[in-house]
């Protein structure tokens, strides 16, 4: 489930001990998302268990992810494990001459599951808050 709104949480936990694949923590805002702990399913799990409306029913998060500049492709390094991962293939690789192809996110088909992130050997993706320039 996705992220409706973090002003709701109370940090009571309950989302956490209910997620059946352990990603999220509570943080200091509420409930996050734990970097490199693995992908959101959307199951509901969370949802189901928070006292809150804090998890939306759509299958998207309040966030999407970004490739930084730390990714192998951009260093010469061939790599295609994040358009590997990716269960909505919101990551295409570029071809380039001189060069492996390098990786480009379609931030409109991201859900923000973190498949990628958890996946990517440097570390390279990171989520970003959704905004009007990546719907």
């Amino acid at each position: 489930m996705s992220l409706q709104s973090l002003t709701a949480c109370t940090a009571c936990g309950a989302c956490t001990e209910a997620c059946p694949e352990d990603i999220l923590e509570i943080a200091v805002d509420g409930v996050a998302i734990k970097p490199g702990a693995g992908e959101c399913t959307f199951c509901g799990e969370c949802a189901a268990a928070c006292p809150e409306d804090v998890f939306a029913s759509d299958r998207r998060m309040a966030h999407v992810m970004q490739i930084s500049g730390d990714c192998l492709a951009q260093a010469g390094i061939a790599c295609m494990t994040c358009r590997d991962v990716c269960p909505e293939t919101a990551i295409s690789m570029r071809p380039r001459v001189g060069g492996p192809f390098l990786p480009e996110l379609d931030a409109a088909s991201c859900t923000g599951c973190a498949a990628c992130s958890s996946a990517c050997p440097a570390d390279a993706i990171h989520a970003i808050e959704r905004g009007p320039e990546n719907v």
